[in-house]
């Protein structure tokens, strides 16, 4: 939608009052935008995607093989998507996953899964991670 205005008769409170609705009509469809994306995650299975969320939470499992799992959109079990990093993995990166990303906003690049139902990124480098 495209809205024409002629400045000459309009007042200064009238601009304001204009340019105060545009912005909510923008930042109504840019959180829509967002909203659709999380939601209709599971459309993009077995497809390479870019996912980007905050780490809400984070798990290093026990066991013969370990796993860090980061909790994106939501902590556990709510979690919008998981990414995991196997243990033989984690030389690959120069920080302890676990602990320097809980609380970033991140991408994260990969194939999306399904593991128990939900929605999972494998990862095994760390350029498959950027902050954002």
């Amino acid at each position: 939608m495209i809205i024409l205005v002629s400045h000459s008769r309009l007042n200064t409170n009238d601009m304001k009052a204009i340019y105060f609705l545009m912005m909510i009509a923008i930042c109504g469809f840019i959180q829509a935008q967002q909203k659709i994306s999380e939601v209709e995650l599971e459309q993009y299975l077995n497809k390479k995607v870019e996912f980007c969320d905050k780490v809400y939470g984070t798990y290093v499992t026990q066991g013969k093989k370990k796993v860090v799992l980061l909790n994106l959109g939501a902590d556990y079990p709510n979690s919008l998507l998981t990414v995991a990093i196997f243990e033989k993995d984690w030389e690959n990166f120069d920080y302890k996953p676990a602990e320097f990303l809980k609380g970033k906003q991140i991408c994260v690049k990969g194939e999306l899964i399904l593991y128990k139902g939900k929605p999972e990124i494998i990862v095994n480098k760390p350029d498959q991670i950027r902050l954002n």
